[in-house]
């Protein structure tokens, strides 16, 4: 019973999402993409020069031939676990650096991010291992380039002040909002799945991250699925309590450390535009190398960037940057954990009509492997 009750909430909570991945608009952007500087061509030699140097050097840099495009805009989530490196990389001039004269644009959140990359709008964006099979089984010509974090530590799940459980089976007939198509959601079911909760009697409350605070302020959803920062707002002005995050839970008689969510962030491309720029990409992938080399070893000073950037107190922003992993690059761990969350969407019915998508369909380390050849441990 609880199983077809579980499939029956899957599918709708999948319709939600291609509803969401199918609009059209998109908030948040300040800046056109339209708007390409051509560079001449560089040769097939020149493209295939990055070697062995490590990455942030001039010399690394000049071993890249010319950005075949070098305006262009770049999207982003205006948060810790997505887009720390790009505002680094933005503030301390990596991308000019590389020859890159970028716009930036910071949306709310990454299932913002999937109509203009289906539409082709965006051709270079920050996103992760969860949207992008989505994204690509409805025909979004997008690939991932390189991992840039291990998130699972803040994407989390809070429960309202004053609740109180004794046993995971006190949350079953509460309410939780929830982001349509968010990485949250991973967390949430390998959550029910490992403690008996039977999800189909948490009712779900589609609401974007802002407005979950809001409803969780008025009684109105009792649980919130969101990650940092507003893991931190609802403790801190809500007085929410620390139901788990992915690697972590808080549960009554299921304390200790999970794997309830081991996700990533990523860097995607357009494969096209990849294709027909991948000096570009390449000197996009040296500047997001420099900016997580930055962060792990100027953490301090990488607070200071990012807590000005996002509006909140450099503590805060430091303690959020501490539940993430900066890592650039792609590496057995982050192969084995993808694929295992491919075998997780598929059993789940997550995918349109229980789809799969292989992880080469959706992955080309090509440009990582040239541009920071380091970068890529990966066997292959």
């Amino acid at each position: 019973m609880i199983k077809t009750k579980l499939r029956k909430m899957l599918t709708a909570f999948a319709a939600a999402s291609m509803l969401a991945f199918s609009l059209t608009g998109c908030g948040g952007s300040s800046s056109s993409s339209s708007a390409e500087t051509q560079a001449p061509a560089a040769s097939s030699a020149e493209t295939a020069a990055s070697q062995s140097s490590a990455a942030g050097s001039s010399s690394a840099s000049s071993e890249i031939g010319a950005p075949e495009t070098k305006k262009f805009t770049l999207y982003g989530v205006n948060d810790l676990q997505i887009s720390a490196a790009m505002m680094v990389a933005e503030k301390e001039g990596y991308f000019k650096d590389e020859g890159l004269d970028v716009d930036t644009v910071y949306m709310n959140n990454v299932p913002e991010i999937a109509a203009i990359m289906a539409n082709g709008e965006a051709k270079i964006a920050c996103a992760n291992n969860y949207s992008t099979p989505s994204w690509v089984t409805n025909g979004a010509p997008t690939t991932i380039i390189s991992p840039t974090v291990n998130m699972g530590g803040t994407q989390c799940l809070l429960l309202r002040k004053g609740i109180e459980i004794k046993s995971p089976k006190d949350l079953e007939g509460l309410t939780m909002g929830m982001v349509s198509g968010s990485t949250q959601y991973v967390c949430f079911i390998n959550m029910c799945q490992a403690t008996g909760i039977d999800p189909s009697k948490i009712k779900v409350s589609t609401l974007q991250f802002a407005d979950q605070l809001s409803a969780l302020s008025s009684g109105d959803i009792d649980i919130m699925a969101v990650p940092e920062p507003w893991v931190t707002k609802a403790q801190e002005q809500e007085g929410a309590t620390l139901l788990c995050s992915g690697t972590k839970s808080y549960i009554p008689g299921y304390e200790g450390d999970v794997t309830w969510c081991n996700l990533y962030s990523t860097l995607n491309a357009n494969t096209d535009w990849a294709k027909e720029n991948p000096n570009t990409v390449e000197h996009v992938l040296r500047a997001f190398a420099k900016a997580t080399d930055f962060i792990n070893d100027n953490r301090d000073e990488a607070v200071k960037i990012c807590a000005e950037h996002i509006g909140m107190s450099e503590d805060d922003t430091k303690k959020i940057m501490s539940e993430n992993v900066y890592k650039f690059g792609a590496d057995d761990t982050y192969v084995e954990t993808t694929k295992e969350l491919e075998k997780f969407m598929e059993e789940n019915n997550i995918l349109p009509s229980g789809s799969s998508v292989p992880f080469e369909k959706y992955h080309d380390f090509t440009y990582l492997k040239a541009a920071v050849p380091e970068a890529y441990t990966a066997a292959e």
